[in-house]
């Protein structure tokens, strides 16, 4: 009897974690339920909007899940699918007036940006998608991974919600908010329903960013810790442009390991203790100068493809680089917000390229003035959430300029693309809006994120005409 009684308290205290549980996820569903279907039915209209073919290196992507489905992951060019994809691409006017593919020849034809050198996890997948249609043409094909491409977009955007609601639980409208934005950012819902790995990619990075944010929030909980780690597993293994989102999750598991604060000399001297460790695990001094150790260097040929060494000496050339720097800053900036298809249809030019300037330039102020009157007010894990978000926009921009060395003895290098920051598509929408809130006054503070929501949802509108005039009435 004694014992009865010990236990009576226990009882209704688990009820009621039980019912505040199932409440939750009641009042979580009533928004899913409305929202994956808007942000799916937005996706399919840029599926089936933009013609076959007419996405970032699409025919690439294509031909190497349907090289998986035909031959195996190391099989060769196989002539048939590759003729029949540069012939749909001929059909639908890939290419400008009077150029034809040789679809004659015994060799396959020349089809632009072979995917072949990238990991292969993400094809294996859409191999799945596209085996069983492999005798149906190739258009159904592409349309058929394209689908799965709108899928995933709609899993992102519900991954950045629940982000929000994380990280910001008392402000549900915020949480809407942003997932709105990133579902109505022109060209990242572009390339997010198209067939390209990417699209795996980001919605990987998504992912783990919300197990960052539930690490931060809960501490060691096995959900967070499975997001995190297999989100950032999958989209390195996906692209090698998922590389630095390893900078922010160190960072987080360190967080969530000591959960008090850490004085700025410790930072300084892990990080310094941090570099010594990888420059003398991974590089040795030879006459012939730097060279990588044999580990780091078969990774540098089966993955990264940069030879290191040099890379790394091509910093050294800051006058060269700087005016390549400041054309990356305006290309990539540009194609991250208001560049479609293969990044040559603007929208709204040239408008969309100042206004979303001014707008990055205005929250890149509004975050400085946050950080100087509210923001230490913040809870510790909330501060820390915001350090992570801007490390992580540091380190892509970082990477995105990296892609530029080692620089050409002569000429002009790669400029990178907007899409190559799209890893960190949620911290970067988060400080975005965070800053664009704190140029205003306190009491505008509410009601200037939805100022961005309607600006976006004008631009996406814009951008449908752009490609509906662009593709149906040139």
């Amino acid at each position: 009897m004694a014992r009865t009684e010990a236990m009576k308290p226990a009882f209704p205290a688990f009820a009621s974690n039980r019912l505040q549980l199932f409440m939750q996820f009641a009042a979580e569903w009533r928004i899913i339920r409305w929202l994956a279907p808007l942000v799916l039915l937005h996706s399919l209209i840029y599926v089936f909007l933009v013609p076959p073919w007419q996405h970032y290196d699409e025919p690439g992507h294509f031909l190497y899940a349907a090289y998986i489905v035909r031959g195996g992951i190391s099989a060769p060019d196989n002539l048939a699918i590759a003729r029949e994809v540069a012939d749909s691409m001929y059909r639908h006017a890939f290419w400008p007036p009077g150029v034809l593919p040789d679809l004659l020849s015994p060799r396959p034809p020349g089809l632009p940006t072979d995917q072949r050198h990238h990991p292969p996890l993400y094809y294996i997948v859409m191999a799945s998608v596209i085996g069983p249609l492999r005798y149906l043409p190739v258009e159904t094909q592409l349309y058929a991974g394209r689908i799965v491409s709108a899928l995933l977009m709609t899993l992102t955007v519900l991954a950045i919600w629940r982000t929000a609601q994380t990280i910001i639980p008392d402000e549900p409208q915020m949480a809407l908010v942003l997932a709105a934005m990133a579902a109505l950012i022109p060209a990242f819902v572009d390339l997010m329903s198209a067939f390209n790995s990417d699209v795996l990619m980001n919605f990987a990075a998504a992912a783990a960013f919300l197990g960052m944010a539930i690490l931060l929030r809960d501490g060691w909980h096995p959900t967070g810790l499975a997001l995190a780690l297999l989100g950032a597993t999958v989209a390195i293994l996906t692209k090698r442009t998922a590389l630095p989102i390893v900078a922010p999750l160190g960072l987080a598991l360190l967080w969530v390991a000591y959960r008090r604060p850490i004085r700025w000399w410790v930072y300084a001297l892990a990080a310094s203790a941090g570099a010594g460790i990888v420059a003398v695990s991974s590089f040795t001094i030879t006459a012939e100068g730097l060279q990588t150790r044999p580990w780091l260097a078969a990774i540098e040929r089966d993955y990264l493809r940069i030879p290191l060494a040099p890379w790394l000496m091509s910093w050294n050339e800051w006058e060269r680089a700087w005016p390549w720097y400041q054309r990356t800053l305006e290309v990539a900036h540009s194609h991250f917000w208001v560049r479609l298809a293969w990044g040559h249809i603007p929208v709204w030019p040239p408008v969309g390229d100042w206004l979303f300037a001014g707008l990055s330039l205005a929250a890149v102020i509004g975050l400085f003035r946050g950080t100087l009157t509210s923001f230490a007010t913040l809870p510790l894990w909330q501060q820390r959430w915001l350090w992570l978000c801007l490390l992580a926009v540091v380190v892509a921009w970082f990477a995105l300029f990296g892609r530029l060395h080692p620089l050409p003895p002569e000429g002009r290098p790669y400029i990178p693309r907007g899409r190559y920051l799209y890893w960190a598509m949620v911290p970067t929408i988060w400080l975005a809006a965070l800053g664009w809130q704190h140029l205003w006054p306190e009491w505008w503070r509410p009601y200037t994120p939805y100022i961005l929501l309607v600006l976006l949802a004008i631009f996406d509108v814009a951008a449908l005409i752009a490609l509906v005039s662009f593709y149906y009435f040139n």
